[in-house]
């Protein structure tokens, strides 16, 4: 599928995205087992755990600032991100995607959820990993779709607290442009409002 180019200012400067990465935060950040997660990603090829069409995992861990264990499926990447010193699990659509941007969003965030939720009962009875639930970051790396701006960040912004609202409700949440600007724009979300969510509960709200 072709990639729409950001129109001329004055009009909209998003086009929905082919490739979008969305992480979510492990809490015990210090307990955090690296090489375990070869063999968790192997398991879910072999069960078909989630959803998907799962191909290959790639140890990476030896590389500074590489992308950790790697899971390989048709639709998507899910690999464990130490991006801005902190660990956590990032879902990435690949290409030949389609949908608006709003159908994006709600799609990748569902697919980490699903990840993150069948890490945490793989884990349960064993140094379990839990996932914080109030803080997301989303990682824009089809730059011909959503450029690293000011005016992108602006637009999108509106898009994900709407994707967010069916999800969490209607609770405060912020954002806050992070990374470097000559890099793939890159949001932090968090809800400041009181209430607490389990990604079970996330994912059946959805």
């Amino acid at each position: 599928m072709s990639i729409q180019a950001a129109p001329e200012v004055g009009s909209r400067v998003v086009a929905a995205p082919q490739r979008l990465g969305v992480k979510v935060f492990v809490e015990d950040q210090d307990a955090f087992d690296r090489a375990r997660m070869i063999e968790v990603f192997h398991r879910w090829i072999q069960e078909n755990r989630i959803p998907g069409t799962l191909i290959d995992v790639h140890d990476y861990t030896h590389v500074p600032d590489g992308p950790g264990v790697l899971l390989v499926a048709h639709e998507w990447h899910l690999r464990t991100d130490e991006a801005g010193g902190r660990i956590g699990l990032e879902y990435e659509l690949k290409r030949e995607g389609s949908g608006t941007l709003a159908e994006r969003l709600r799609e990748a965030i569902l697919g980490v959820f699903a990840a993150a939720a069948a890490l945490q009962q793989d884990t349960a009875t064993d140094n379990p990993v839990r996932f914080a639930t109030r803080e997301i970051a989303f990682r824009f790396t089809d730059r011909l779709a959503v450029p690293s701006t000011e005016a992108a960040f602006e637009e999108i912004t509106p898009e994900l607290e709407n994707v967010l609202a069916g999800l969490y409700g209607e609770v405060p949440i912020e954002f806050e442009r992070v990374g470097h600007t000559r890099g793939a724009l890159t949001l932090h979300m968090k809800v400041v409002g009181d209430g607490e969510w389990n990604l079970d509960e996330l994912i059946r709200s959805a």
